[in-house]
């Protein structure tokens, strides 16, 4: 299996000997069984759930799993089944996958059976014990895409890896149920000594209840093996990186049509944009709604402490100021967060790169930037982000309706209510203070 290869997972199956659906890799061939003795009859991995274990085997060194298939489908983040959005970065060798609990399962999350299969791997994947390491099952991601419009049986294939955390959560659906699941942070094995490919036989080998762990080892990454050998503090070592421009085309800035996301992101263009056939509040006052996205988006790593709006004129092209804290309350380090908002009607770029430009020349040594639209980035204005390495964070207009419907529902509010929420705090929020001075304020964490 090759990385960032793609792959058709069709229902009903035409079976293993067909090697392309579609013109895609059918995913059955591509994981068929060898014909080695002990395998006949073996069955077929599956990717009907988000976790999809391979059934256990019995070997004369005990019991393991051969391997565990994670599936996501991050293009369907707010829906009522995946109110929270599963974080896939294979260029930096790094998975946020949330589990299978769900909301009115009167069930303990540990129950869910993914959660068991995944929580009973845990163990191994954090021993200090080799052997322990050694019998842990790979973990196989694969990211579910929309591919010529169709949004089911095609995935790419991102990495094998190794689980860091399981951290209990709580969260909450689109419609203000709250519940307790869990969330595991992986990181993918580097597969460049292996020319970017996984070799099945590894997988098989795992399968095959008279091989030994050892023999199965043998055929397993040079990164898989050297964690093996030297357990969770080679992990960086071996962690999967790709350099990359972070380019996004317009496409995949937007959400999906039809959408919760697609929704949101109309009735806030809706909300503050003036033309057409609408009369909005003002879209000035979308830089209220841009530092609450910017303050969601920065939580997830760090505490991010809201501000204020910059006034109206004057500003020199900075709409919002917010910080964020990195590390403990008694030594943390505090970045000044600049922000700008563009709110964009139709399917409109955000702006060029001199815009873009304009906020990162406000920033001061050690000071980040932020840009808000509900438009999409050109491809030529994110190569120069990331060609200058400019601290600039870009947040597109789906970016913008995934988090309205996150917040909303954290809030226990639907879309337009929270929206207008958000818009009551605009006036209040007004300053007309310099930057530098939020460093020290006792500000309040959102």
């Amino acid at each position: 299996m090759k990385l960032f290869e793609l792959y058709r997972y069709a229902k009903p199956s035409p079976g293993p000997d067909v090697e392309h659906i579609d013109g895609v890799r059918n995913l059955f061939n591509a994981t068929r069984w060898p014909a080695w003795p002990g395998l006949e009859g073996a069955g077929r991995v599956q990717l009907d759930h988000g976790i999809n274990p391979v059934v256990r085997v019995t070997a004369p060194d005990g019991i393991r799993r051969p391997a565990v298939l994670i599936a996501s489908k991050p293009h369907r983040g707010g829906s009522d089944w995946t109110p929270w959005h599963d974080e896939l970065d294979p260029f930096v060798g790094h998975v946020r996958y949330y589990g299978d609990s769900k909301p009115g399962r009167d069930v303990r999350p540990t129950w869910a059976p993914g959660n068991a299969i995944v929580l009973s791997e845990f163990v191994q994947h954090r021993s200090n014990d080799r052997d322990a390491r050694m019998r842990a099952a790979p973990l196989l991601f694969f990211e579910g895409l929309v591919h010529e419009g169709h949004a089911k049986g095609f995935w790419r294939f991102i990495g094998v890896g190794v689980l860091e955390r399981a951290e209990r959560v709580t969260q909450i659906d689109r419609h203000g149920v709250l519940f307790v699941n869990y969330a595991f942070d992986c990181a993918l094995v580097d597969l460049s000594p292996e020319n970017l490919q996984l070799s099945w036989d590894w997988i098989a080998a795992r399968r095959d209840p008279s091989k030994s762990l050892e023999a199965c080892l043998d055929l397993a990454p040079e990164g898989w093996r050297r964690w093996v050998e030297g357990g969770a503090g080679t992990l960086e070592r071996v962690r999967q990186t790709i350099a990359r421009y972070r380019v996004l085309r317009p496409t995949d800035q937007r959400p999906e049509a039809g959408s919760p996301a697609a929704s949101a992101l109309s009735a806030v263009v809706s909300h503050y944009k003036t033309g057409g056939d609408w009369i909005g509040v003002g879209e000035h006052r979308f830089e209220g709604m841009a530092s609450e996205i910017v303050g969601t988006h920065l939580s997830e790593k760090g505490t991010y402490r809201r501000g204020w709006i910059t006034k109206r004129g004057g500003d020199g092209g900075i709409d919002f100021v917010g910080r964020v804290d990195l590390g403990s309350p008694d030594a943390a380090l505090q970045l000044v967060v600049l922000g700008q908002a563009k709110c964009k009607a139709g399917e409109a770029p955000a702006t060029g790169g001199l815009d873009l430009a304009r906020t990162v020349s406000r920033l001061s040594r050690g000071w980040v930037g932020a840009f808000v639209t509900t438009g999409y980035f050109t491809e030529q204005s994110q190569r120069e982000v990331g060609a200058d390495r400019f601290p600039l964070l870009l947040i597109n207009g789906r970016q913008v309706g995934e988090t309205v419907v996150r917040n909303a529902a954290v809030r226990g509010l639907d879309v337009p209510a929270y929206i207008k929420s958000v818009d009551d705090e605009y006036d209040g929020l007004l300053s007309g203070r310099l930057p530098e001075e939020i460093l020290g304020d006792g500000l309040q964490a959102t």
